[in-house]
């Protein structure tokens, strides 16, 4: 499995469901973007999904290892919203 083949919106609606908390990627913790993912998705994977999502402009964090304090930014708010707009109209 690579990056490219995770979804980014279950991500994105995740992150924004902790109303501005921030999210990390360790495996046990309830704020963990890895719960947005495949189970068996790899660390380096999740990672490079976080770092194409800071990369778009949609999260704001560090994919470097660290804990990652993943948040949503005014892009990734918005990426939403037009979303949620787009699924209401289906």
């Amino acid at each position: 499995m690579q990056a490219k083949d995770i979804p980014e919106l279950p991500i994105l609606k995740f992150i924004d469901s902790f109303d501005g908390a921030w999210c990390n990627w360790f495996s046990q913790d309830v704020r963990s973007v890895r719960r947005a993912m495949p189970e068996d998705t790899y660390p380096k994977v999740v990672l490079a999904k976080m770092r194409a999502l800071i990369k778009k402009g949609l999260v704001d964090g560090c994919p470097c290892g660290c804990r990652g304090d993943f948040r949503l930014t005014d892009k990734g708010r918005e990426y939403l919203k037009q979303t949620n707009s787009n699924e209401l109209k289906e």
